[in-house]
């Protein structure tokens, strides 16, 4: 979501409900603004931090600085600094919409990928909060679909997002949360029908064909996707979700070389990008590279101690080598950062089924039956355990 309004500075205070700013810090707002206007977010990002040490107690440089981060892909940066904004001014209805949005993209990078959003019933209330400060948000009104979707709410869902619709049916947002209600309950025709109204809505929407991107590299339609996602980097050449989602279809398609050059060119823009980090890691581990695998993961933890995929990722490459105490060791690490992710739990139990070690491998599948793991269910029902 390229949603970055440029209010005038009067416009922005009055809607944080906040003290004029000193002079100073007026400035640096101003030159923020203008070096987006101009493209320059490096600068611009400068000119908000200058302005946010020049006065603490305002929101409208924290809400700035976090708009820049989600443009950058940086998710868990843009949900600080929203927060901050929250704490500096806690009726700000943009910087909720924002801060949960931040979090739905983040969960689809980083998070539970695997167990859905662990804290999606805090989201929904910051949504409410969203909402009660701006009823006729559509914005606010697509995320509490998102947020019903991920809970497994598909009719709520559906609800909030064709309520998003009626407040604004110029607003691609609302098509693209339509979009990815309909995609999570199996109705796709309706899924592509929803994100091309979105790109009607706006031809430049670049959600709406990461979107339609994301469905069809995970229906297997690999080249319809890279299609999409190639239609959307015409539009953003600098989007590294865009990039990188490419770079997974090529993966997919069996065709590392292109792969490998997205995840380098999202690199190149941005080298502490760890997903891009994990995904080279992992094209070499398919390779049987294990060193160069080995590399690319740990450099990514490095990075990000808190990226549980980069210790899940080098599980899996130390698994693949046969040395099963250092795979156990990583899987332990990405449980400890991230425990709703039932994968690793999952892994975890096989390689303990390895060693021999019959109680951790049952308490092992025990707790990822209880996250949702079919496999780890069945296993468990097999045996007559509870879980």
């Amino acid at each position: 979501m390229r949603r970055i309004v440029f209010f005038t500075l009067f416009v922005s205070l009055a809607l944080a409900g906040q003290a004029q700013e000193s002079n100073e810090a007026s400035d640096f707002l101003k030159k923020g603004i203008q070096a987006e206007e101009l493209g320059l977010e490096t600068r611009a990002m400068e000119y908000y931090t200058e302005a946010q040490q020049a006065d603490p107690s305002l929101a409208a440089p924290w809400y700035r600085i976090g708009l820049l981060y989600e443009h950058k892909s940086h998710y868990g940066q843009a949900i600080e600094a929203f927060r901050n904004a929250i704490q500096r001014c806690d009726t700000l209805a943009e910087a909720y919409e924002h801060l949960v949005y931040n979090y739905i993209l983040d969960n689809d990078y980083n998070g539970a990928r695997n167990g859905g959003l662990s804290d999606s019933n805090e989201l929904v209330r910051l949504t409410e909060r969203a909402i009660e400060l701006n009823p006729q948000s559509a914005s606010a009104c697509a995320s509490m679909a998102l947020l019903m979707s991920h809970q497994g709410r598909h009719t709520n869902a559906l609800s909030w997002a064709h309520r998003a619709i009626q407040l604004d049916a110029k607003d691609p947002r609302a098509y693209n949360a339509l979009g990815v209600v309909n995609y999570h309950k199996g109705n796709d025709a309706d899924a592509i029908s929803a994100f091309k109204k979105a790109l009607n809505a706006d031809p430049n929407n670049t959600d709406a064909y990461y979107n339609l991107g994301v469905m069809f590299t995970q229906r297997g339609n690999h080249e319809t996707a890279i299609g999409y996602l190639k239609k959307g980097l015409q539009k953003d050449n600098k989007s590294i979700r865009l990039h990188y989602y490419l770079g997974v279809a090529y993966r997919q398609r069996g065709d590392s070389v292109r792969a490998i050059q997205c995840f380098e060119t999202i690199l190149k823009m941005d080298s502490g990008f760890t997903p891009a980090y994990n995904q080279l890691g992992a094209i070499c581990c398919d390779k049987g590279d294990y060193n160069k695998a080995i590399a690319y993961h740990g450099h990514a933890s490095r990075i990000n101690p808190r990226d549980a995929e980069s210790y899940k990722c080098l599980g899996k490459v130390y698994a693949d080598k046969g040395d099963y105490p250092k795979a156990l060791r990583n899987y332990q690490k990405a449980v400890q950062v991230n425990d709703s992710d039932h994968e690793t739990y999952l892994l975890i139990a096989r390689l303990y089924a390895l060693q021999g070690n019959a109680a951790r491998e049952a308490s092992s599948y025990k707790k990822a039956a209880k996250l949702g793991n079919k496999e780890a269910q069945a296993w468990m029902t097999q045996r007559g355990k509870p879980w």
